[in-house]
């Protein structure tokens, strides 16, 4: 009997384990007083980032698909980048729905908007947090422009920095996006990295048609 009670103990450890802690830790903090003012707060951000970039007359880089001119660019994205960021979580949403009920996940699309949201939210903070420090100091020549588009074009200090901060964002969002669709479908881990990873690219493939 006390082998048995050993026995049972050990395999409530095991289900107790590292994963299950993860996807508690991220159940509480996709609840929707969580998940949507951090969502709200990063596509805010980025406006911010897009009026200080425009004060700093920064180019572009990539060069944008949108016919905007170079000199408008950031000052237009002041006014779009907010609502650009929600519709691409609201695309990204809609297309995971979709794909977890034709694999018969069965998910609660109030429950999955909320935790791509906040998935969406903290991926962002990804690169956001570094832009909110660079772009007002590009703003108020701290940082030479000049020297910035040099640097990212000859891919030096600057260029290394950007790539950085670009990797800390997709990790970001490779990590939870799949734990947004395992919380909220009934869908095992293979089921929901696949589809959160499409998510992802759904996402950004939206983001990357406005966002430079």
């Amino acid at each position: 009997m006390t082998q048995q009670a050993a026995d049972a103990g050990g395999g409530m450890s095991l289900e107790s384990g590292p994963e299950a802690r993860l996807s508690g830790a991220f159940r509480l903090a996709s609840r929707p007083r969580v998940g949507y003012p951090l969502l709200a707060a990063a596509a805010l951000g980025y406006s911010v980032v897009a009026l200080l970039l425009a004060v700093a007359n920064a180019k572009p880089m990539p060069e944008p698909y949108l016919r905007i001119p170079d000199a408008d660019y950031f000052a237009a994205g002041a006014l779009f980048y907010a609502p650009v960021i929600v519709a691409a979580w609201l695309l990204a949403s809609g297309a995971i729905y979709l794909a977890a009920r034709a694999m018969r996940g069965g998910p609660r699309f109030d429950e999955l908007l909320a935790a791509t949201a906040f998935a969406s939210g903290l991926g962002t903070l990804g690169t956001l947090v570094a832009d909110l420090v660079t772009s007002p100091l590009r703003a108020i020549g701290v940082i030479d422009e000049q020297a910035w588009e040099a640097s990212i074009t000859q891919r030096g200090g600057w260029f290394v920095f950007t790539w950085t901060t670009l990797a800390i964002y997709i990790a970001l969002f490779l990590v939870t996006y799949p734990l947004a669709v395992r919380r909220s479908t009934r869908l095992g881990w293979p089921g929901a990295i696949a589809i959160g990873v499409a998510g992802f690219l759904v996402f950004q493939g939206f983001e990357y048609v406005f966002i430079r």
